[in-house]
């Protein structure tokens, strides 16, 4: 299972774009290199507006490559692991579906309003809006609420919701509680039903699964 620290890593992830654009807007709104002989070199050469582009380009590409680093980081040993039967155990998979939009709402929400609503100028400003993205950050630790985290699926990787079991189906019929409602994290985009699959728990109702397609499912048959 993860602990907080691996929780921690994922959303200081997440937020690495917005907090490297709004140092950027900071320095760029103080002209803080403004007289260097580099900055000066710049202003003859490229137009301001293309400079910007540029620059927030290369955070988001240089996000995205973290993205794919932390989550192979997080990963990787389970991939592996799952596959050859290391850890986890055997579910099938009843029902899945991908989560809503609404599910994401209150991420984009903290990411986008700073942009838009804060004048990074001020360093005030900045160190306020460091200082919510540290709390929303620790409010998402606490709850264990990584379902929406965008490092997943930006590392392509799925999150579904989904109902899984260990038992027949007979013997959920006899005890619908069997199943389970849970959250799985899945290089796969489309899982097939009938087969059986692997997974371990990460933390509270949050499982990592991987699909063993030449298993399948007997009760199904």
């Amino acid at each position: 299972m993860w602990g907080k620290r691996e929780q921690v890593i994922l959303w200081a992830t997440a937020y690495l774009p917005l907090v490297l654009i709004m140092v950027y807007r900071f320095v760029d709104s103080n002209n803080f290199f403004k007289k260097t002989e580099w900055a000066k070199w710049l202003a003859k050469h490229i137009d301001k507006t293309v400079f910007d582009v540029i620059v927030i380009a290369g955070i988001i590409v240089i996000s995205l490559l973290i993205y794919r680093m932390v989550a192979m980081w997080l990963f990787s040993d389970y991939d592996r692991q799952l596959k050859d039967k290391e850890i986890g155990k055997s579910v099938s998979v009843r029902k899945y579906e991908r989560l809503s939009v609404n599910d994401y709402s209150f991420f984009l929400m903290t990411l986008l309003l700073p942009l838009i609503s804060i004048d990074q100028a001020s360093a005030i400003n900045l160190m306020v809006t460091l200082a919510i993205v540290v709390i929303v950050i620790v409010i998402y630790v606490k709850t264990d609420f990584i379902s929406v985290c965008p490092v997943f699926f930006m590392s392509g990787r799925q999150v579904y919701k989904a109902i899984i079991s260990d038992q027949s189906k007979e013997a959920e019929a006899a005890d619908p509680s069997i199943r389970q409602e849970v959250i799985v994290i899945t290089r796969d985009k489309s899982m097939n039903l009938n087969n059986k699959f692997r997974t371990v728990k990460l933390i509270s109702n949050i499982f990592y699964l991987s699909s063993n397609s030449n298993n399948a499912d007997p009760d199904d048959v």
